[in-house]
Parts: structure tokens; sequence; C-alpha cells
């Protein structure tokens, strides 16, 4: 098993609401995770054993499956949702949530560039 680790998740394609409710499934009752703006973009600050990209393709499939019934029952129309309609990934789309480890010894979340005097 692989070292407890803190690292960002990007958030393209992963409901918060899927993400904070199942992500102790996936690592286990030790593991946190909160909302996180790294370099300007949103996604998760994750405490625990590291992701596997099934694991995050699993949380992205949730995500959609989850984002179509609340729109769905936003709109009233849940009883026009075919049930079959599960939309799949084209292989040829590029991965964009990989990890990307981050050190947060400074206690700043956006760390800002140093402006010298001149």
């Amino acid at each position: 098993m692989s070292p407890v680790q803190q690292y960002w998740l990007p958030g393209y394609g992963l409901s918060r609401h899927i993400v904070l409710g199942h992500i102790h499934y996936f690592l286990g009752p030790s593991a946190s995770v909160r909302p996180y703006s790294y370099q300007g973009r949103e996604g998760y600050l994750i405490t625990g054993v590291p992701l596997t990209r099934e694991q995050i393709e699993d949380l992205a499939t949730m995500s959609r499956e989850y984002e179509k019934q609340e729109a769905a029952r936003m709109t009233s129309q849940s009883h026009n949702s075919n049930a079959n309609g599960v939309s799949s990934r084209q292989s040829s789309e590029p991965y964009i949530n990989e990890l990307i480890p981050i050190e947060t010894s400074r206690g700043r979340r956006n760390p800002e560039p140093e402006i010298r005097g001149r």
C-alpha cells in the first residue's frame, strides 16, 4: 500500500457532493478531503493514500450520474430520463485529472510571487 500523502485532485468532471461523500469508500476512514484552489484551478485537497486512475474514473462516472439525476430532479423531468442513457468517455480524450503532490508547509493557500523592490 502507498504511503499517506497530501495531494491536489483537479475538480474537472467531479461533483463536490460525490467526492466529499465517497472519499472514505475509496481511501478508508482516515482519509480527508476538502475543496481547494491550486494555481487558480478548483479541485480537492486530499490527505490519504493516492487515488488510482480507476478510482478517479469511478468518481467521475458517479459524478456524471449524480449531476444527471439532479438536473432531471431540478427540472421536474425525471420521468423522461432514459435509464440506458449512460454516456461513455471517448478513449481519445486526454486524461486531465492527474494527481499533483503539493507542499503546504508555508500555510498559504495560493502563494503569491515575491515582489522585489528596485
